[in-house]
């Protein structure tokens, strides 16, 4: 029986061969958690999902529930199913190392000031051998001021998206992000706005401990470009600053601060020449990037000769891995044999080999 208080999500959307690497590798390990899957893909894609959660449920203790929403709404569903007092979200793609995230979960559990506890995160790059792994840093928020935990996740930005979190802050924030943004126009706000709520009604601990591997692929979400422009980038701009501003006055911080701070801190995105994170194709492309990232850097105050710039990856070292070696070789192991997911006919060709 899987322990009472954590249960992971897993968003998934036409991606069997990723939820079948995910529930291969959890299936070697003891999680003592349950799985929730939520899906929104296609027909043919969603029944390739429930028969796999239902091939793996002798194994572990995993449920599945379709739903035809985007992906704020599909997971605030899956949320407000979820009956432990602790979740977790993990994409299908990534793999979460348990014994951290039970650690996160019984850190949160003994400090009631903090919204959400993380360890470290690696990324994996399965076709770039010399750069294959690289560790994504992050920093614990614990400002007693909300209004500066806010500012400081703001100047120096890290995802914690796949923390832990209590089930029912969690599902407020997906409820308050859904009706605020829209994440098929783009999700950046959407990640801003989970930040900012999350800093602002709690601390934010980030555990020296290895939590997840990610992998990088050419299907990743953070690939794609914005979809709109202006003014369709304006108006998603005015609604997600209308509502953390509103977000900001229900906590006691002037309002008039609150939009200072935001513009301040965001006003980038109203920028027609803005746009997420799109690869260069060419040197001329690269070097406009380069030239347009500077300028925007130091229009925020964050420079290339600061020591907060590109403090966001460095390579992994040993001590990272200490207590964690055998599951941590069996993340690396399977990624690196599947980098785009177990096919479906895999278990077939391996029988009549």
């Amino acid at each position: 029986m899987p322990d009472e208080r954590l249960t992971c999500l897993i968003p998934t959307h036409n991606r069997p061969q990723f939820l079948r690497r995910m529930l291969q590798f959890y299936s070697q390990f003891p999680t003592r958690f349950a799985f929730f899957v939520v899906d929104s893909g296609n027909p043919a894609s969603a029944a390739e999902h429930l028969a796999l959660v239902e091939s793996w449920k002798s194994k572990i203790d995993i449920e599945y529930r379709y739903f035809d929403l985007n992906f704020v709404d599909k997971c605030a569903r899956g949320l407000e199913l979820i009956r432990t007092p602790y979740v977790v979200l993990c994409a299908h793609d990534d793999l979460l190392f348990p014994d951290a995230v039970w650690k996160c979960v019984e850190f949160l559990e003994s400090e009631p000031g903090y919204s959400s506890a993380i360890g470290r995160t690696a990324e994996m790059h399965p076709n770039r051998p010399r750069w294959s792994c690289r560790v994504l840093r992050g920093y614990s928020i614990e400002d007693s001021c909300p209004f500066e935990r806010c500012r400081q996740i703001a100047t120096v930005w890290f995802n914690n998206f796949y923390a832990v979190y209590r089930t029912k802050n969690l599902l407020d924030m997906f409820l308050v992000a859904a009706a605020s943004t829209d994440y098929a126009f783009d999700f950046n706000l959407h990640e801003f706005l989970l930040s900012q709520l999350n800093t602002l009604r709690g601390r934010v601990k980030v555990l020296p401990l290895m939590y997840q591997l990610q992998t990088r692929h050419g299907a990743n979400a953070s690939a794609a470009r914005r979809v709109g422009v202006r003014p369709q980038a304006e108006l998603q701009y005015q609604r997600f600053r209308t509502c953390l501003a509103d977000q900001f006055a229900l906590a006691g911080i002037d309002r008039g601060d609150a939009e200072k701070f935001i513009d301040d801190s965001y006003g980038y995105y109203r920028a027609p020449t803005w746009e997420t994170r799109v690869p260069p194709r060419t040197t001329a492309a690269l070097m406009r990037r380069c030239l347009h990232l500077l300028h925007g850097i130091v229009e925020k105050g964050v420079g290339l000769w600061k020591p907060g710039f590109n403090w966001h990856r460095r390579f992994i070292r040993a001590s990272d891995l200490v207590g964690c070696e055998p599951i941590w070789e069996a993340a690396e192991k399977i990624i690196n044999e599947y980098p785009h997911g177990i096919p479906a006919d895999h278990y077939r060709e391996q029988r009549v080999a």
